[in-house]
């Protein structure tokens, strides 16, 4: 515990971080990355075909994402830095430390995005004719390659968090930042991308655009894009899989909390209903139901949001796979921790001798080190929350499993301290949950 941190309590830290980060994913991929392919596809269109009215909308779109990716985008990219600063701070110190240049590079191409964006819809009206429009649509291939950067740039980063791969033993940036799954992963969020854009615009073109012929136009493109799309995200995700660890492709189906055969089965009904979308939008670009479109945007969204929720549980124990577990300690350090004690090296402890007089306060400092990253002691998901867990566990039903924990449940790291800090902490979890602290000799005087 080399940095304070903070804990939503009721709430739970993870739950803040994966709410920022689910808003912030659908914005980034879907608006900023694939709403701007299709958009300047779309300009491309109506330049090629003389289309005036594919053009205006193709301009009301960039205004859209214009006001949309300068604030939610960047309030939401802002909020992931902070929440996960203050709730994970020794793992974004770490990532930090590995990728400062890669952060700095993402950080000038996001400000050469924002300009971008801005000169095109800005001159858009000024230069539509002849050269002046070719010029125009080039802008936004550019806009279109600059926002891809961003997410080469960042998808670097959170693929080595998952396959840190050489880096683990030679701390070389490029063995962090090409890692086994930068590949696939890179190409998956591509194409995932813009069938995310296709799903979110496509709603709102069946709803607000009343020309049919235009709409025809417009699904004309998005099925263009859709059918490169769709196959390129499975066959790039089926690589993604291939690529990762064995251990977290076994938690896969356990990170969504469902069970096996509810998850195959959702999953393969969203699928085959995005597939049956796409064909319709293809072959009968002027009738596609309007609630097909409402029940592909919100399927489209969930999926993200289960992506990104996977996508961060199936790393556990580890929050750096193989280097750093969830709650900030390095696997490094456990044989020092648990000859020496935890507490010695917590920077930020209050507590770092045990007495019979702080034990409870000393217990205290263990789990704010050690579990609060994940763990509440109460809170709405009952998964997290300790009070629900241990109900009526004595001290020493703890000081037993806790110790055997990450055995038991794979997504745990396992407690590293001596025996008076394991004992402490069961001490507080009891005093916090049961009310008092209870041992097995004062149960059975009950």
């Amino acid at each position: 515990m080399n940095f304070p941190s903070i804990d939503f309590s009721w709430f739970g830290n993870g739950s803040v971080i994966a709410l920022i980060a689910i808003i912030h994913v659908v914005i980034s991929h879907g608006v900023a990355i694939g709403t701007i392919a299709l958009m300047v596809t779309m300009e491309y269109r109506a330049h090629r075909t003389k289309n005036l009215a594919l053009d205006a909308l193709a301009k009301k779109i960039a205004k859209w994402v214009l006001i949309i990716t300068t604030t939610m985008g960047a309030m939401t990219g802002v909020g992931i830095w902070f929440s996960t600063t203050v709730i994970q701070p020794d793992s974004i110190g770490a990532l930090l430390r590995i990728f400062f240049w890669a952060w700095v590079a993402e950080w000038i191409v996001f400000i050469t995005e924002v300009v971008l964006l801005i000169l095109y819809y800005y001159t858009w009206d000024k230069w539509q004719d002849g050269r002046a429009k070719a010029r125009h649509i080039k802008l936004g291939i550019v806009l279109a390659f600059a926002s891809w950067m961003t997410m080469a740039i960042i998808t670097g980063v959170l693929a080595a968090k998952l396959t840190p791969g050489l880096w683990v033993e030679t701390h070389a940036f490029w063995n962090a930042f090409i890692n086994p799954t930068y590949l696939p992963s890179l190409g998956f969020r591509m194409f995932l991308a813009i069938l995310l854009a296709i799903a979110l615009l496509s709603f709102f073109i069946r709803w607000r655009v009343k020309d049919v012929a235009l709409r025809q136009e417009v699904f004309h493109v998005f099925g263009l894009w859709g059918a490169i799309s769709l196959p390129a995200v499975f066959v790039l995700g089926l690589w993604y899989l291939w690529s990762i660890p064995t251990d977290a492709y076994d938690m896969i189906v356990w990170s969504t909390g469902m069970p096996e055969n509810v998850f195959k089965t959702l999953n393969g009904i969203a699928f085959a209903i995005l597939i049956i979308y796409l064909i319709w939008m293809i072959v009968k670009p002027k009738a596609v139901p309007w609630i097909l479109s409402l029940i592909v945007m919100g399927s489209s969204v969930a999926f993200i949001g289960e992506f990104e929720v996977v996508r961060e549980s199936i790393r556990k124990p580890f929050i750096i796979y193989d280097y750093m577990y969830a709650n900030g300690l390095l696997e490094e350090n456990r044989e020092k921790y648990d000859e020496e004690g935890f507490l010695k090296h917590a920077t930020w402890a209050k507590e770092r001798e045990i007495t019979e007089d702080n034990v409870v306060d000393a217990g205290r400092e263990v789990f704010i080190g050690q579990c609060i990253t994940c763990h509440t002691v109460d809170g709405w998901r009952s998964k997290r929350s300790l009070t629900n867990r241990m109900d009526g566990w004595t001290e020493d039903d703890m000081t037993s499993f806790i110790p055997t924990m990450h055995n038991v449940r794979v997504a745990m790291p396992p407690f590293m301290g001596t025996d008076e800090e394991l004992e402490a902490l069961a001490a507080y979890l009891s005093t916090e949950i049961n009310g008092k602290r209870t041992n097995k000799k004062e149960v059975s005087q009950q």
